[in-house]
């Protein structure tokens, strides 16, 4: 049965045919992908997974379908209100973590386009002392982030705020006064942040079952994929403090030109770190002390 299932996938031009009817049927039988082929599978739960396989030949995302994706070890769920959480974005955590000299200092971190709030959960959940300020432009976006602070027990260090990037702490030149939604001593040790910055063009040839289900607010980076990255490296240099990080996940063909961003806007120890695939998929750097 599941080979018939998995060439109905092929047909369908499923990207990961095998993987995917895996995971449905792990889903549907209530255990890990690799052991669907040890488990016996009763008429109502088979009627089920043919259901579900209807509809990944659709084109719907089977992280939609099943409703939650892992994140470092977190179980994030995820809808059409945000962006499916992906392994390379791990990295970025991962890079954060890297650049700490112990996981119990307090610090205060900002998750730019939070979208699931995977980024900002899993720092919450690795770093004990930390509190997240998760901020998106989509209120869906940041509803379901909320609803993953609440079932992962992490609620009281994540705070959800609804902003365009980070103009919430921004200064209004007419008025020399920060935005009255935050505190005018508002800082940051770290900014880090997964923003569109697929080109407008590619996201229109993207896969179905991304382009069509998937947000496009939280891909679509415009003509060269920089409208976000520009305005958030800029305000970023503002936020953060002293000797505070900045983390972005980019696309594989802008390495140079975010690199060059950074640095414009005064970041040192600028650096481009790659993928498990080889690719520019990293980008960060430090704000310097001394200047503001």
């Amino acid at each position: 049965m599941f080979n018939t299932l998995e060439e109905r996938l092929v047909a369908a031009g499923n990207s990961n045919p095998k993987r995917s009817m895996e995971e449905l049927a792990a889903h549907v039988l209530g255990c890990k992908p690799l052991e669907v082929y040890f488990r016996k599978i009763t008429p109502e739960q088979e009627a089920e997974l043919n259901a579900l396989i209807a509809r990944t030949e659709s084109g719907e995302p089977t992280q939609y379908i099943i409703g939650h994706v892992d994140f470092r070890g977190l179980e994030i769920a995820c809808d059409p209100r945000a962006l499916i959480p992906r392994p390379e974005t791990e990295l970025l955590v991962e890079e954060v973590l890297s650049k700490l000299e112990t996981r119990n200092l307090k610090l205060e971190i900002a998750d730019v386009c939070t979208g699931t709030g995977c980024i900002g959960l899993a720092l919450a959940h690795e770093l004990p002392n930390a509190q997240i300020t998760a901020i998106d432009i989509s209120p869906a976006a940041l509803a379901l982030a909320k609803e993953n602070a609440e079932r992962l027990g992490l609620s009281d260090r994540f705070q959800c705020l609804e902003s365009d990037l980070l103009s919430a702490f921004m200064v209004d030149a007419a008025s020399c006064r920060v935005d009255q939604r935050q505190d005018a001593s508002a800082a940051f040790d770290i900014v880090v942040s997964n923003p569109p910055y697929i080109f407008s063009k590619v996201w229109k040839n993207l896969e179905p079952c991304v382009r069509d289900h998937e947000p496009q607010l939280a891909l679509d980076g415009g003509q060269d994929g920089m409208d976000l990255i520009r305005p958030l490296v800029k305000q970023s240099a503002r936020v953060l403090k002293p000797g505070g990080g900045l983390f972005l996940e980019i696309g594989h063909d802008q390495g140079q030109a975010v690199f060059q961003c950074l640095e414009n806007s005064g970041f040192q120890n600028v650096r481009v770190i790659k993928d498990y695939a080889g690719l520019d998929r990293i980008v960060s750097g430090t704000r310097p002390f001394g200047v503001r």
